[in-house]
């Protein structure tokens, strides 16, 4: 999760200017309301918001209905973060960005995030099979019980 929160810190996308009709349902998107609709939000739900980040859930002639997070939730309970929906009109927003993805820097991240791994791995020794044991002394010894510890090579004590 915290290498996309990374990913998404380095740039690898960025909000584009886009028609409102032309924004598909399920799409992240960056909406500035207008001053009235600002208002209404702060009265109503207590949202000091004057652009709104969230995701286009439904869409109709006469209403938009947006996602956004409002919050998280206790970290008793795993810190989810809580989200609302909020109805809009088409007249109440201003402009709307869509969310696109850079593919070209986000494949950069990551083969820097791998090769980078890759390269901590090896300087710690995990990519080293092999790795003749440090330990001394030779063969183990068998011990034949009773005896002078020492056995012959046929198994045997001398």
């Amino acid at each position: 999760m915290s290498c996309w929160a990374l990913a998404a810190s380095l740039g690898c996308y960025s909000y584009v200017p886009a028609t409102l009709d032309a924004v598909p349902v399920g799409a992240k998107l960056r909406a500035v309301v207008s001053t009235e609709a600002e208002l209404r939000l702060r009265d109503s739900l207590g949202l000091d918001l004057r652009a709104l980040h969230g995701t286009l859930v439904e869409r109709g002639d006469t209403r938009l209905l947006v996602e956004v997070r409002t919050g998280s939730g206790s970290r008793d309970f795993g810190g989810q973060p809580l989200y609302q929906r909020i109805a809009l009109t088409p007249a109440d927003v201003l402009r709307v960005d869509v969310r696109r993805m850079h593919r070209v820097r986000t494949g950069l991240l990551v083969a820097g995030l791998v090769g980078a791994a890759v390269w901590v791995a090896a300087a710690i020794g995990i990519l080293r099979p092999g790795t003749p044991d440090q330990g001394g002394g030779g063969p183990s010894e068998l011990r034949w019980p009773g005896g002078s510890g020492a056995v012959s090579s046929n198994g045997r004590p001398p």
